[in-house]
């Protein structure tokens, strides 16, 4: 993924908070450290196999705990901060489930700028990795005391996992045959490897029996605009490694630079690029407008979010392109 951090929390108003709460404020951890704390204990309580081992090093490479970031804000006020820790634990785990497992189907030996876990582990391990992630994220759904919260986010849940165990699939599928691919394969395949996960977080605070603030909708609508620019960008990441342009038939026929070529021009890589930026451009611009409908403090964390990638892009942009030669 596009390198994004959004993990940062606000500190604690040294201002308005004297004496005590000021010490109290800054000794607590975090909510999202308190996250972290309960993905560990529930990985760390599964029987001591090398499937945990290697699940527990990937967590402890840390990144950018996105998800979590926003379940927590979404579920603020709606949830009690144990059921949002849970809650935010389960979107995060299943999250890094999906990581260990596209490493293994992309053969890649880095993530975080260390070793992945098949890298590590080799590709049995870490698929098994993988899945103990996996039914960990279900195990911290039950976690959630409120029994209703609990099921609506365990079916979320499933149904958002699902999605994009489909959208890698089709990826996958489409790396083995010569059949032509249309744009609308491409966004559509895009849209669900990214924007489901990004969904189940936005919609933490309205699996609450409590009257819901926005509609799944809106949940969707801004998580496809988020996950469609974040993808773009995370391909064109993949540019910057190349020397030639030769070196593009490696990509998969679902990559943004097949389908970013203005027709007749496929060789023309500063033209590419250029599309792709406008395309994530106007993606940030649609989230920015449906994110305004979000209620507080999940529509602050989101435009946050955006104005990162927004950064991201700016930064490609004013990126000098490796010279391809053919």
């Amino acid at each position: 993924m596009a390198a994004v951090d959004v993990t940062q929390s606000r500190t604690p108003d040294t201002v308005t908070a004297t004496g005590q709460d000021a010490l109290k404020a800054f000794a607590e951890p975090s909510l999202l450290e308190r996250v972290d704390q309960f993905m560990i204990a529930l990985v760390c309580g599964m029987p001591a196999t090398p499937a945990r081992e290697a699940a527990l090093y990937h967590l402890e490479t840390g990144g950018h705990r996105m998800r979590a970031k926003l379940a927590l804000a979404s579920g603020a006020n709606r949830l009690s901060a144990q059921d949002n820790i849970a809650a935010a634990a389960a979107c995060e785990l299943l999250h890094n489930a999906s990581l260990v497992h596209d490493d293994i189907s992309d053969g890649d030996d880095y993530r975080r700028d260390k070793p992945t876990v098949r890298a590590i582990h080799g590709d049995n391990i870490a698929l098994c990795a993988g899945d103990l992630l996996l039914t960990s994220a279900f195990r911290a759904a039950t976690r959630v005391k409120d029994a209703t919260t609990a099921r609506h986010l365990s079916d979320f849940m499933a149904e958002h996992a699902g999605r994009v165990i489909g959208g890698q699939s089709v990826e996958l599928a489409d790396n083995a045959s010569d059949a032509p691919r249309r744009v609308a394969d491409y966004l559509r395949a895009t849209r669900d490897k990214t924007a489901p996960l990004i969904e189940l977080a936005l919609n933490v605070g309205i699996t609450t029996p409590a009257p819901a603030r926005y509609t799944p909708a809106l949940s969707r609508g801004v998580a496809e605009a988020i996950g469609l620019a974040y993808q773009i960008l995370d391909d064109m990441d993949d540019l910057q490694e190349m020397t030639c342009l030769a070196d593009t038939g490696r990509l998969h026929p679902l990559h943004a630079w097949r389908h970013h070529q203005p027709p007749g021009r496929a060789e023309d890589g500063g033209r590419i690029r250029q599309r792709c930026l406008r395309h994530v451009n106007a993606a940030l611009g649609r989230a920015r407008r449906l994110s305004a409908q979000l209620p507080a403090p999940l529509s602050h964390d989101v435009m946050s979010l955006i104005e990162r990638l927004a950064d991201k892009a700016q930064q490609v942009a004013r990126t000098t392109p490796t010279r391809q030669k053919g």
